[in-house]
This record gives structure tokens, sequence and C-alpha cells, in this order.
């Protein structure tokens, strides 16, 4: 395996656990309604939105019940995987 894949396979699992820790950590305090003034919360919020907000305008609206960190959790983690073997059959 090249230098080159096994860094972008480090770099691609990185994002993609990042990403998905930061979307539980925020469905977690969506639960107990954060202060958003607290610096913690401002960044996971400000972190997440860019990746829900717009599959929150692609889902159709009803109930109380925000699906869009399941929509993206599920979709980080199909593209993580497809990444990863894209980048295995490159070595």
């Amino acid at each position: 395996m090249s230098m080159f894949v096994a860094v972008m396979i480090r770099a691609t699992n990185l994002f993609a656990n990042s990403l998905i820790i930061l979307l539980i950590v925020r469905m977690v305090l969506s639960w107990v309604y954060p202060n958003i003034r607290n610096m913690v919360v401002f960044w996971v919020w400000r972190l997440t939105e860019p990746f829900l907000d717009p599959v929150r305008r692609l889902l159709p609206v009803g109930g109380r019940f925000d699906w869009s960190p399941v929509v993206v959790l599920v979709l980080v983690s199909i593209g993580q995987a497809l990444l990863v073997r894209f980048f295995y059959t490159l070595s």
C-alpha cells in the first residue's frame, strides 16, 4: 500500500468518525435542551449544522422528531465505507 493511500484512508476515517461523534453528541444534547451560549454546545451546533440543514430541507416535515441526524449518520457511514474501499483498490 502506498503512503498516499494510507494517508487518504486515515484522513477519511478521522473525518467520518469525528463527524459521527459530533452528530451523536448533538442528538444527546437535543434531548436536554442545552444552553447555546455554552461554547461546547455552540461549536457542536456550528460544526454539524452544515451537514444537517440540507438534509432537513429535503425531508418532509412531520412530527417532533428530527430525522436529519439519523440520515446524515447513515450517509456518512456509507460514504466512509465506499471511500475506504475505493482507496484500497488503488493500492
